[in-house]
């Protein structure tokens, strides 16, 4: 019993390490929170064009998560070596790191455009799209490439600054883009229209006085689903330009510099694809995986696969704080490790580690005996209230296991350790999800309960991997250099 008891013990966490991580991970929990709001506004106002429009927009959606996903990647690069320079006192190498690293962003966001604009009418086809919708999906699409090459170079540079521990600067400018996108959407998307802030009344009991009507008209493009596409474009990049600003201005540690940004350091680049690469191929899984689950799912028909797109909705808040813990993770992980202290490093992993345990797990209370408070947010048909509530209280069982896959995958990528979770991810997602989920629902015809047990299976086994490959304790001998 000693000897297991030592095995699952954790090292103890100080209040210092507890405050090191807070103050770089609430700025980015509340960034996470903040766009994940702002993003669900966002998806009810294209659904008041209609089913079509939200379909067009819906029907992208797949591929712009890859997409950003692949970018975020170098941004994985970005982070894990300019923590680990920042912690070794070298900021200059730091700076180039983030120079080739937006440099990286600037060339995928030239290819990405390129393709879009030159495929534009056949991508939505591809995924799936049907005559009526692919026509507004492509213009749609193309519309948001326009800004590409800004904002994937403000997607790496953010990923740098938090490297650097600057975690408030990328949540303050990404807060913005989002508000900027509602707003856009509210003026391009819609026609003009009045609003009544007030029907006007009298006050008998005062004599003569009264309050007059009070309305105001807002003008508005009419654009729809283009205008639409428009504002997340110009959001983005305003974003980018602002995150370049910030960049090139001689108080930031991570200063561009023209010259170098546009100068190739291939030792330097072969570093970031190193750690980023394999963390693409782990986002490519992932999100391969999450459609075919979906597809699964929607041959339960539509009351399963709207029940499941609230569920999965509803859960999103419980990880979000998980995601920014994660940030932390990653830069603390990386500087400690610059300067070879490998003891702090660790700890420092599984100090956020048991915040994202202990948040998660109050979430899953919530899961457990709250659900259906949750899913009327989105809908009051008793159905699909019924089904969602009911996967959300087996997906409660998840959320420790799910909490360890997102930290300790954090700490495991400031260390520069982003192949294991990429294998880890094959394992689980395809030789675990979706491998049950086919057998249970498609074999035996059983129904969504069936397939987020195996959801939670997935997350279970991923979340037990990561914890062992962090405990063995192999990323500290990772040589970045």
């Amino acid at each position: 019993m000693k000897f297991m008891s030592k095995e699952i013990s954790l090292p103890s966490v100080d209040l210092d390490i507890r405050t090191k991580i807070m103050v770089l991970a609430w700025p980015a929990i509340l960034e996470n929170l903040l766009t994940t709001l702002i993003q669900f506004v966002n998806t009810a106002m294209v659904s008041h064009l209609g089913s079509d429009a939200t379909a067009a927009v819906g029907i992208n959606t797949p591929l712009i998560w890859m997409i950003n996903g692949i970018v975020t990647s170098v941004g994985v690069g970005a982070t894990a070596l300019v923590a680990r320079y920042i912690g070794a006192g070298d900021k200059d190498k730091a700076r180039r790191v983030s120079n080739q690293s937006i440099l990286i962003g600037i060339f995928l966001g030239i290819v990405f455009t390129f393709v879009i604009l030159l495929l534009g009418n056949s991508i939505p086809i591809w995924l799936g799209a049907d005559s009526t919708i692919a026509p507004l999906s492509a213009k749609y699409i193309r519309i948001m490439s326009t800004t590409f090459i800004l904002y994937f170079a403000s997607l790496v540079a953010g990923a740098a600054l938090r490297g650097a521990g600057n975690t408030k600067t990328p949540m303050r400018i990404n807060v913005l883009m989002n508000i900027i996108n509602i707003i856009g959407n509210f003026i391009l998307i819609y026609p003009s229209r009045t609003l009544v802030l007030c029907k006007g009344f009298g006050l008998p009991m005062m004599g003569s006085i009264s309050i007059p009507k009070i309305q105001i008209t807002l003008w508005g493009a009419n654009l729809g689903i283009e205008g639409a596409a428009i504002s997340t474009a110009l959001s983005q990049g305003i974003a980018g330009i602002i995150f370049l600003a910030i960049m090139f201005n001689d108080d930031c540690v991570l200063k561009l510099r023209l010259k170098e940004l546009f100068s190739l350091d291939m030792d330097l680049i072969e570093k970031i694809l190193y750690i980023g690469v394999p963390a693409a191929g782990e986002r490519i899984i992932v999100s391969s995986g999450q459609m075919a689950f979906t597809k699964i799912i929607a041959g339960l028909g539509t009351v399963q696969l709207a029940a499941h797109y609230l569920a999965n909705t509803a859960e999103s808040i419980s990880y979000m704080p998980a995601y920014g813990l994660a940030v932390a993770a990653t830069t603390l992980v990386g500087q400690s490790l610059g300067v070879s202290d490998t003891e702090k490093a660790e700890r420092y992993g599984y100090g956020a580690f048991k915040i994202g345990v202990l948040i998660m797990s109050s979430m899953a209370f919530v899961f457990m005996f709250f659900p259906q408070y949750l899913i009327r947010i989105f809908t009051n048909d008793p159905v699909v209230i019924y089904h969602a509530s009911s996967v959300l209280r087996i997906e409660a069982l998840a959320q420790p296991f799910f909490a360890s896959s997102i930290i300790l995958s954090g700490a495991l990528r400031g260390a520069g350790d982003t192949k294991w979770p990429l294998y880890i991810s094959i394992i689980s997602m395809w030789g675990v999800r979706i491998i049950l989920a086919w057998i249970m629902v498609g074999v035996f015809g059983l129904g969504l309960k069936s397939a987020w047990s195996a959801m939670v299976a997935d997350l279970a086994v991923r979340g037990i991997f990561i914890f062992i490959r962090y405990r063995n304790g192999k990323w500290k001998s990772i040589v970045l250099e």
